[in-house]
Formats: C-alpha cells, sequence, structure tokens
C-alpha cells in the first residue's frame, strides 16, 4: 500500500527558512538605519548645547562687545576687581595678620578668580577669531591671571608671587582703554562723518538751486535790434558767482548795458549781486542819464548792506539808430573799444567810487561815437588775473591783444575766443574770481 503524499510537511522547512532569512534581513536593515541617522540622544544634546550656547553669546555679545550700559558696568566690575586684587598684594605683605583677615584674603581671590574666569571665557566666546585671542597678548595675560590658581589652587606658598601675575593686566588694561576709545572715538567720527556728508549734499542741492535761480534772472540774449548784436558769458569761480551782465530795454529803442563785479565770492556776493542788479535795473527806468542812475543805486544799496559789501558797476547807454554810447564808472575795469581799423582804445573815466561804501557820490556821465564795425568789450577783473601755474596773470595786455587779432569776428565768436584763451593761459591752476564778459558790435546800416 502506498501512502499519500503529504506536500504541506514538505513544504514547511521551506517557509520556515524563508521566515528566518525575512527576519535576519529586517534586523540587518533596522542595524544598517541606527547606524546611518543620528540617535535621538545625540540630537538631544546637539539641542541642549545650542540651547546653551546662544544664552551665552547673547550675553557676551551685552557686556563686552555691544556699547551701552551693561558693558560699562562689566568694565567698573573688571577694574574694581584687578585694582582690589593688585591692593591685596600689599595687605598680604602685613606681618601677623589674623586669621579673619587671611580668610578674607582667601574668598577674595576666590572671586576674583571666578569672575576673571567667567571674564576669559565670555571674550572666547566673543571674539570671531577664537584661536587668534587665546594666543594674542590679551588673552595670554588673561588666562595667566587664572591659569596658576587652578593648577596649584590656593596654596598660601604661591599665592603672593601668583598675584604680582595680576600687575599684567594693568597692561591690558590700558591696552584695553585705548582700544575702546579709539573705537568710540571712531564710531563717533563716523557718525559725524555721515552726518556732514548729508548735510553737505543737502547745501549742495540748495545751492544747486540757488544758481540755477541765479542764472534765470541774468538775460539770456541781447534785445533784438538792427546793426546790433551782443553776447555774453560768465564762468564762476564757485557755485554762486557775484559778477553779473544785464541788458535793459529802454525806451525810444535804447539799451542800457551793465558790467559789474561784487566782492567776494559765494552766497554773500550772489545775495547781494541780486539786491545791486534789482536796484539798477529799477533806477534805469526811472533816470536816462547813467551817472543818476549809479548815484541813486549807491544810496539805496548803503542802507541795504548789513554784510558791508561793494559792487563796482559799468552802466552804459547805447543807442544802435545813432551809434551813441553813454556811461558812468563806479570803479570797475573800463571797457576797451575796438574800431574797424583794429585800433583798440580803453574808454574814458575809468575809476570812480565802488557803490555800497559811502552815500553821497556823484557818478559823471562820459559819451562817446561808435562808428559802424567797432566792439565794445566790457569785462570783470577775473580776466585780467587770471593766473597761470608759473603765477603769472593774464594780464591786459593779452586781452588787448586777443581784441585786437580777433575782433572782427562776430559777438559771440570774440566772447567764445577770449575766455579760451583765459582758461589756455591759466591751465591747471585754481580759479579765484568769476569771470564775465560782454561784447556789443554796432555794423553800417
Amino acid at each position: 500500500m502506498s501512502l499519500p503524499e503529504d506536500t504541506g510537511a514538505r513544504a514547511e522547512p521551506c517557509e520556515r527558512g524563508s521566515s528566518v532569512q525575512e527576519i535576519q534581513g529586517t534586523e540587518e536593515d533596522r542595524q544598517a538605519r541606527h547606524e546611518v541617522s543620528p540617535g535621538p540622544l545625540l540630537a538631544s544634546v546637539r539641542r541642549a548645547t545650542r540651547a546653551v550656547i546662544r544664552p551665552v553669546h547673547q550675553l557676551a555679545e551685552v557686556l563686552l562687545v555691544r556699547p551701552g550700559p551693561y558693558h560699562s558696568a562689566f568694565d567698573n566690575l573688571i577694574i574694581a576687581l584687578i585694582v582690589l586684587s593688585i591692593a591685596s598684594i600689599g595687605v598680604d605683605a602685613i606681618p601677623a595678620l589674623p586669621p579673619w583677615a587671611l580668610y578674607a584674603l582667601h574668598i577674595e581671590e576666590i572671586v576674583v578668580v571666578a569672575v576673571f574666569s567667567f571674564e576669559y571665557l565670555l571674550r572666547i566666546v566673543a571674539a570671531p577669531a577664537k584661536l587668534a585671542f587665546i594666543f594674542s597678548f590679551a588673552g595670554l595675560v588673561d588666562l595667566l591671571a587664572i591659569a596658576p590658581f587652578i593648577l596649584v589652587g590656593f596654596d598660601a606658598r604661591w599665592l603672593r608671587t601668583l598675584r604680582l601675575l595680576r600687575l599684567l593686566r594693568l597692561l591690558k588694561l590700558q591696552t584695553h582703554f585705548l582700544e575702546a576709545t579709539v573705537a568710540e572715538r571712531t564710531r563717533e567720527l563716523a557718525a559725524k562723518n555721515v552726518a556732514l556728508e548729508d548735510a553737505h549734499a543737502q547745501i549742495k542741492a540748495e545751492l544747486d538751486v540757488a544758481r540755477a535761480l541765479q542764472h534765470a534772472i541774468l538775460p539770456a540774449t541781447f534785445p533784438v535790434r538792427a546793426r546790433c548784436d551782443a553776447a555774453s558769458r560768465m564762468i564762476a569761480a564757485t557755485t554762486m558767482c557775484g559778477d553779473f551782465y544785464d541788458f535793459i530795454e529802454l525806451p525810444d529803442g535804447r539799451v542800457g548795458l551793465v558790467m559789474a563785479d561784487v566782492s567776494g565770492h559765494g552766497v554773500p556776493a550772489a545775495f547781494f549781486m541780486a539786491v545791486a542788479r534789482t536796484n539798477l535795473r529799477d533806477f534805469a527806468e526811472q533816470h536816462a542819464d547813467p551817472g543818476a542812475c549809479l548815484a541813486h543805486t549807491n544810496e539805496t544799496l548803503c542802507t541795504q548792506n548789513p554784510m558791508d559789501l561793494f559792487v563796482t558797476v559799468f552802466y552804459c547807454v547805447f543807442d544802435p539808430a545813432t551809434g551813441r554810447l553813454r556811461y558812468a564808472n563806479g570803479g570797475h575795469n573800463p571797457p576797451y573799444l575796438r574800431h574797424a581799423d583794429a585800433s583798440v582804445e580803453a574808454l574814458d573815466g575809468a575809476g570812480g567810487l565802488v557803490l555800497g561804501v559811502m552815500p553821497g557820490v556823484k557818478f559823471p556821465d562820459h559819451t562817446v561815437q561808435l562808428r559802424p564795425g567797432d566792439r565794445l568789450v566790457l569785462y570783470t577783473d577775473g580776466i585780467t588775473e587770471a593766473f597761470n601755474p608759473a603765477q603769472e596773470a593774464y594780464g591786459s595786455e593779452r586781452l588787448i591783444e586777443e581784441v585786437r587779432v580777433h575782433g572782427d569776428a562776430p559777438a559771440a565768436a570774440l566772447v567764445e575766443t577770449i575766455c579760451r584763451s583765459v582758461t589756455t593761459f591759466a591751465g591747471s591752476a585754481a580759479q579765484f574770481d568769476d569771470i564775465t564778459l560782454t561784447v556789443l558790435s554796432w555794423g553800417a546800416a
């Protein structure tokens, strides 16, 4: 008789073998995962370390780095302990100290070493380069103040000698306060520099606006007149200009020409220039004679001159229909008249008193007849007194020569030629005075 096949009994060993292998594989995977990933204990240690270090960093920042009351108080505490520790050297030298005094010195040393150790650790934490601080002079001095006591304890045999090492802290203290003072002054200077830069930028912006307004009140073009043309140019030595020129339209087609130079430079001169120009224009419309116009302007300026400035003025009235030129001079440079034959002459009536100094001054009138092709050149002393790097002045001779050689050119071209000649002559030398120039040309009918 044959027995039936028991397939299930034969399969059971195989299933058991597979289960053992699966269990072994699972255990190996678990061990591998345990080796690769950090355990909860290590993570907890890291979190605890960060939790401890973060407030220590914050404490070091408050006590040692960031200026403030806590920083100052901690510095004062360290100073007091250094002084106390050094003073204890003298006290300890007293023979036959009572036991309570020796005990007090012992407690004092414990407190001093504890605070100095705390300070040393905080300075290491606060230092950006920790190893560099440890081996620096300051770091070694701090270490010497505490390390010997930690190594030998508070043995009375060594205590007096070890206290002498605290004297080194005086050197460190001096260096520390010097560095702190320099750092504080540097911060103060940096803050003041920022404030000065802001103020300078604001002042510059205001001066730029004032300069634009100053140029805006000056005439851009000469009034249109037959047989007549004029051009002007002004080059300021500073942001604000004390020179000014003007073209004033008068009745019967006449034109008033002004060339003036205020004493000084900058804002005061520009302010006085605006006052002088306004008054001169007002009186030019009321008085046909140039001398009377200057006299009335002078009276007004003498009463409106809180800064004790003055202005030189050449004022002329030109009639393009006849070529007649009437003028008066208030202490200004005499203009040059260039004729068609290339001869150059200075107008008579030079000198006179400046305006704004003394009331009651009279300014005589003068008259000259222009001929067709003549050029009238009005200028300020910024041209003749321009200096080159060799400290040579441009002078009247060079100006006369430029007018003589290039006088046949149109008014605008002659202005450009003269200004270019002056700037080329000056070269890299600084400009100390305003440069202003006007050329009037009169042609044939």
